[in-house]
């Protein structure tokens, strides 16, 4: 974030020092849903990042753990993360590579 100038009134010729931070409160939405069944699973998280996916992984991992999963995400950045353990009844698909099929 940074600090910008926001409106105040001064004097005519009088450049106005206010400082004006632009705070943002997010919440972010990790889900998955069945074109088979209907069923969903939804995680509300604070941030959007790799710990907050691994997290939403092995929560879904233990939701019907006899399971498979194949979840189809875009590119970003935390979906391919290095440190993601993936767990062993959930499959990663990246969208580019069903496109080029």
């Amino acid at each position: 974030m940074f600090t910008k100038n926001g409106r105040a009134l001064t004097a005519v010729g009088v450049k106005p020092i206010c400082p004006f931070q632009q705070v943002f409160k997010s919440t972010y939405l990790f889900g998955a849903f069945s074109p088979v069944n209907g069923n969903k699973f939804l995680l509300e998280m604070p941030f959007c990042n790799s710990q907050s996916f691994q997290l939403f992984l092995n929560e879904f991992s233990i939701q019907e753990p006899d399971e498979f999963k194949i979840i189809v995400l875009d590119n970003g950045a935390f979906h391919k993360t290095k440190s993601l353990i993936i767990p062993s009844n959930i499959c990663l698909v990246f969208y580019h590579l069903i496109a080029q099929s």
